[in-house]
This record gives structure tokens, C-alpha cells and sequence, in this order.
């Protein structure tokens, strides 16, 4: 049997600080059912309110993606009733609000760039508790379905308000994915204890630094430099490192300045080719090389 991208993935030990999706702002619509390759359009979802949420994203940070509980994936759209809509906002101040919805086609006066902005809208109830969002987009890769689906069963048996389906976040072949609002955290390679490990740590205000992608507010250098600064000092507190900024040093190289519990660290990262290419995803048969960060050095000022 030809392997899958997660299982190739996982072979070759791929690293994961810094492949994270880049996004500000996340709005995610809760559509239960089925949903198609372009889960946007292909779901059920009202097209008029889908068309007008994709061209708000359009030029901004804000990444629209559906949503649903684990027990929703086969039971039809969420159309009969009141659908819940998370708003969140993954800066350096993340804020998550929950609006709840009698009628999808309420979001056509929504803007979802209202996701990018540091300060919340009010439109929606604050929250303060993390959401789990576990990738099984199917019909987008069949890895996130086999890998994720297990995981977002249990997690919603642990956490069922805090826990939801979502659709495709980006890297597949990192299956299982999951991303953590409104921190913006992404992991991926999880099995169903590094999941619920993931969890317990986000609840308690810490990051899981064996499965870190990176945060997705950062662009991806900064993601890379920020896991693996955390990874060398040992620092796993959410709060405790800022991004402060990124100089450009050439060649795939950068130097990212990031705050650690007060102390501004400069940290220079490097892309560096794998020497291994492989098949980005399970529906491709083209060969890429995704490249690799690595650590060069860091200095605190």
C-alpha cells in the first residue's frame, strides 16, 4: 500500500516549528453535515452568506473555516437551528467571542475583518476558555479524517463545549492537526494522548512544545524562532514570549526579536533545505522539498 503524506511525514521525522497556516483572525461558522473539497462552498452553506464571508477575507489576516461537533459530521446542515460563530483574534492580545446565530443569513451584515483587529468587537459573549479545533476535513485529505476524527471524538468527550471539527487549516501531511483559539496555536503529528496532552496544557495557559507548529498570528520565521527559542530556554508559558519584530538578513535567513518574560532575545533561523523530497499532500504526486528552520543563534539584550 503507498503511503500516506502523514505517514511519510512522520518517517522522516519532519520538523514542525514553523509551518503553522498564517492568520490574524479566525471566524469560523458552525455548518454541520457533510463537507465537499471547498468546504466553503460545498457544504450547504448559505452560497450568498459564503461568497460574501470569502471576499471579507479576501484582504485581510482572517482565515474563514467551518466547524462542527464530532456528532454533526452525518447528521445534516445546522440550518434548523441556532448555529454558534467564533470570532477570534490571534495577536499579541488573542480574544475569542461567541456569537450565536438563528438565522446564517444574520452574517451578512458580519465583517470578518473585524478577526484582525486587537480589540473585540463586542458583537459577540467573551470568553475566556480555549476552543479545540481538530482538522478531519476528509475531502480535502484523507489523513486528517484517519488521524483526526479519533482525536476529536475524545477530546469532545473530555471538553465538549471547548471542542469542534474543523475544516482544512493547512499541512495535511502534518495530520492530526489541531489549532487552539484564540491563542492561534497550531499542532499537528498528534495521536489521541499528544491531543489530550495539547489540552490539559492550553487549559492551564501552556504550550505543548513537542507538537508546536507554530502560532498562527506570526509569519512563519517568527513561528520558527519562537518554538524553538521556548524549546532550547524550556519556556512553555503562553504569556510569557512576545513578538516584538523581524529583520531580513537575506538567503532565508532572518533575525526575529521576541520579548521572554521581559528580556528582549534576538534569534537568528535559518530555511534550510531537507535534502528529501516527497508529496506535500495525499492527492498530489509532485515532489517538494518543504525546507526546514533551523536555530543559528540567540542573543538577550
Amino acid at each position: 500500500m503507498t503511503a500516506t503524506c502523514a505517514d511519510t511525514t512522520r518517517h522522516l521525522h519532519e520538523p514542525l516549528a514553523g509551518t503553522a497556516p498564517t492568520a490574524l483572525g479566525w471566524l469560523c461558522v458552525e455548518q454541520g453535515g457533510a463537507w465537499g473539497r471547498k468546504a466553503e462552498r460545498e457544504s450547504g452553506l448559505d452560497a450568498e452568506v459564503a461568497a460574501h464571508l470569502l471576499a471579507g477575507t479576501e484582504d485581510a489576516p482572517v482565515r474563514l473555516q467551518l466547524i462542527r461537533r464530532p456528532a454533526a459530521r452525518a447528521t445534516g446542515t445546522a440550518a434548523a437551528r441556532t448555529r454558534t460563530v467564533l470570532l477570534a483574534h490571534a495577536g499579541e492580545r488573542p480574544w475569542l467571542e461567541v456569537l450565536e446565530v438563528d438565522d446564517v443569513r444574520d452574517l451578512l451584515d458580519l465583517d470578518p475583518a473585524v478577526c484582525a483587529s486587537a480589540t473585540a468587537p463586542g458583537i459577540g459573549r467573551h470568553d475566556t476558555d480555549p476552543r479545540y479545533l481538530v482538522c478531519t476535513h476528509a475531502k480535502r485529505d484523507r489523513c486528517c479524517a484517519t488521524w483526526g476524527r479519533p482525536i476529536a471524538d475524545t477530546l469532545a468527550a473530555l471538553r465538549p463545549d471547548q471542542t469542534w471539527e474543523v475544516s482544512h487549516v493547512g499541512g495535511h501531511r502534518f495530520a492530526a492537526n489541531l489549532l487552539v483559539l484564540p491563542h492561534g496555536s497550531v499542532h499537528g503529528g498528534l495521536d489521541v494522548a499528544g491531543a489530550v496532552r495539547v489540552m490539559d496544557l492550553a487549559g492551564a495557559g501552556r504550550l505543548d512544545l513537542a507538537s508546536a507548529r507554530g502560532r498562527s498570528g506570526l509569519p512563519r520565521p517568527a513561528q520558527a524562532a519562537e518554538v524553538l527559542l521556548r524549546t532550547e530556554l524550556g519556556i512553555d508559558h503562553l504569556d510569557a514570549v512576545s513578538f516584538v519584530g523581524v529583520d531580513e538578513l537575506g538567503s532565508d535567513r532572518v533575525r526575529v526579536h521576541l520579548d521572554v518574560e521581559g528580556r528582549v532575545h534576538a534569534v537568528e533561523v535559518v530555511l534550510e533545505p531537507t535534502g528529501v523530497p516527497r508529496t506535500m499532500s495525499c492527492d498530489s504526486d509532485d515532489l517538494e522539498d518543504p525546507g526546514v528552520y533551523r536555530l543559528l543563534t540567540f542573543t538577550a539584550a
